[in-house]
């Protein structure tokens, strides 16, 4: 059994949302993670939110996930409690468009501070106490609250402190793992070790081990064998959202190609459509 592949608009964030819904159901993609960066898609705005929703659902895409808003004063470990506060907000206003949409993932970074300008500590405290925050609004909503792995220079961004801010966390928490930020950081194996009994979703892209290139998987230096294996192995069954960055040309080509490159690459073992025995 293969794994749900799909895009992430957030690939296209120089354009917005509404003119690369043609280029993923060219695709063949089914499945679509909304991005928020500013000029793409607005959740603050009304009317954006009811044009995505009939326009997701009219080319034919399952909206399975947002990434919310992030960065800047949007930092879920801000020493700022106002900007802490703002990037609650914020999130909360992406889950409610998310909700209308259709989708139940809501993707949120846990920091996009660098480790070495600030008290780890103090900074992955802050960041428990908002995500118990957010999980508290987003059960009342019936919304998943999803933590992604960051980059390995930014504060969680080290398997050990991801660890420790999960055991902080609300149980129904979930995590997504990012397989370019955990290659670069070199800690796949613990990440997914600390992980799986949470793993609910993937973001999806290669590099070449120096910078987060956002290439389709296959075409960099991420041992993709080894993300197949230990995802087999933890039992994971949710979505692989390709996070690519744009190259000028036919994005539905692109994109095409992209997801049939994933899809080899992302080869499930024969054993795991056999573990049960035969049908």
């Amino acid at each position: 059994m293969s794994w749900r592949l799909g895009i992430s608009s957030g690939s296209c964030a120089d354009s917005p949302i509404l003119d690369i819904l043609p280029a993923l159901e060219a695709s063949g993609a089914t499945g679509i993670e909304v991005g928020t960066p500013p000029g793409h898609f607005d959740p603050w705005q009304d009317d954006q939110v009811a044009t995505l929703e009939r326009e997701i659902h009219r080319f034919g895409l399952e909206p399975v996930s947002i990434h919310a808003p992030f960065g800047g004063a949007l930092d879920l470990a801000d020493p700022n409690p106002h900007h802490r506060h703002a990037a609650v907000g914020a999130i909360l206003t992406a889950a409610a468009a998310l909700r209308r949409i259709g989708g139940q993932l809501v993707i949120v970074h846990p920091s996009d501070l660098e480790r070495r300008h600030h008290d780890a500590r103090a900074r992955l405290a802050d960041a428990a106490a908002s995500l118990n925050l957010l999980a508290r609004n987003l059960a009342d909503m019936q919304m998943t609250l999803v933590v992604e792995s960051p980059l390995p220079h930014l504060v969680a961004g080290h398997p050990d402190e991801f660890a420790w801010l999960l055991g902080q966390v609300d149980p129904a928490v979930k995590v997504c793992l990012d397989t370019g930020h955990t290659a670069l950081g070199r800690g796949w194996r613990r990440f997914i070790d600390v992980s799986a009994p949470r793993l609910a979703h993937v973001h999806a892209h290669d590099n070449h081990g120096h910078g987060d290139d956002h290439l389709p998987p296959g075409d960099g230096a991420i041992d993709w064998v080894e993300i197949v294996r230990t995802l087999d192995e933890a039992g994971f069954e949710g979505w692989i959202m390709l996070e690519l960055a744009r190259v000028p040309g036919d994005l539905g080509l692109y994109f095409r190609q992209a997801l049939e490159r994933a899809r080899a690459v992302l080869a499930r073992p024969r054993i795991s459509a056999e573990r049960n025995g035969p049908s």
